[in-house]
């Protein structure tokens, strides 16, 4: 595994006046790269009575999450995620691509969106893997080595689902990632030509491999941005707002309150008092 990490995911929301755990994140292995996304390990030691209350953007794909009270996978969240951390503890997550969830969960996908179940339930190995990650993370939760042990039990316990993608999974994947890497895509009829679909086609896709829209997929990585853009400061909301590619100020604003529980000009001042 690649030894990478990167403190800020896109799409994690800021406080500065909140405590933030320690974040790992790590590239997979290139093998690997066409289901996994990435790795991602928060390990958190707060005092009594402290909590941090993180807030994510999710991306349009599923997630394995082991904890040493719970074990689950998730599908995306429409609005915010939320959780509360407190006390010493840890996580390990995998993120996956978004080919993987319909691999992984077949029609069952559907339940993830806005939803969760136990990880023992998605495949053959699970409890395993719950156990032998639980262990060696209890020993050492920050340690690169301990890392990279779990993310190889990972890949283990994942390999057998690990197999080359068929053309609509590869499909997938593309739209996925060429909505995430084209800030000037807006429209669902300009992604519908990229990808060679037309509208019902590629909502038809969109709702069998992700239990999304592909309206959503755009809007989710417009915010996501925005996130970005407004944590690090230097520039005003209707700036903000035109660089996206948002009509007005307005639309923009309502968009990001409507999701966030606050207006982009809150978020701005509260990241850059």
């Amino acid at each position: 595994m690649a030894a990478q990490t990167d403190p800020i995911s896109r799409g994690q929301l800021q406080d500065p006046s909140l405590p933030a755990p320690q974040l790992f994140r790590y590239a997979p292995d290139a093998e690997y790269a066409h289901i996994i996304r990435h790795f991602w390990i928060p390990v958190w030691d707060f005092p009594n009575g402290v909590t941090s209350h993180q807030k994510v953007l999710q991306y349009p794909s599923t997630l394995l999450v082991i904890a040493p009270d719970y074990a689950i996978a998730k599908g995306p969240e429409l609005a915010l995620s939320h959780k509360v951390l407190s006390g010493t503890s840890w996580a390990f997550g995998v993120l996956f691509q978004a080919a993987a969830g319909y691999r992984l969960h077949g029609a069952r996908l559907a339940e993830l969106v806005n939803g969760e179940i136990p990880l023992t339930e998605v495949a053959p190995g699970m409890t395993g893997l719950i156990r032998r990650v639980r262990a060696e993370m209890a020993a050492a939760p920050s340690s690169s080595a301990v890392h990279a042990r779990c993310m190889a039990l990972a890949v283990e316990t994942l390999g057998p689902m690990c197999g080359p993608l068929d053309p609509e999974e590869s499909l997938i994947n593309a739209i996925t990632d060429h909505v995430e890497t084209t800030p000037s895509l807006t429209r669902v009829d300009k992604l519908a030509v990229h990808a060679g679909l037309d509208e019902r086609a590629l909502q038809r896709l969109t709702r069998k491999r992700l239990g999304l829209s592909p309206k959503w997929l755009i809007q989710r990585r417009r915010l996501q941005e925005a996130g970005v853009r407004l944590a690090a400061g230097g520039c005003t909301v209707s700036q903000v707002a035109a660089n996206l590619g948002y009509a007005d100020q307005a639309h923009f604003t309502r968009d990001f309150a409507q999701v966030i529980g606050m207006t982009p000009g809150e978020y701005l001042r509260m990241n850059n008092p």
